[in-house]
């Protein structure tokens, strides 16, 4: 019976300490004339919303091809150097 006593104790001892080593300190409170003043309170952003994604309709959008042929019929060799030019300009745009 001493024997189970004994554990018993032992048993309670080891979880006083480990509960005692688990508890963390706070600061001293700071006396009155230091306080800062109190935050004014904000209140609290709406959690932002996803916006849900477009339908793209997929057999709209152009393809290659499509460039192509607006190309061959945009593009001649009377004003291919003018086509150049406003490429140029385009993409040196910010």
């Amino acid at each position: 019976m001493k024997r189970f006593n004994l554990i018993c104790l032992l048993l309670a001892a080891s979880s006083l300490s480990l509960a005692a080593c688990e508890k963390k300190e706070e600061a001293p409170a700071p006396a009155a004339s230091d306080a800062a003043p109190p935050a004014t309170a904000v209140p609290a952003a709406a959690a932002p919303v996803a916006p849900a994604e477009p339908v793209v309709d997929v057999s709209s959008l152009p393809v290659e091809e499509q460039y192509e042929a607006d190309a061959e019929s945009e593009i001649t060799s009377d004003n291919v150097s003018a086509k150049l030019d406003e490429l140029e300009k385009e993409i040196s745009a910010p």
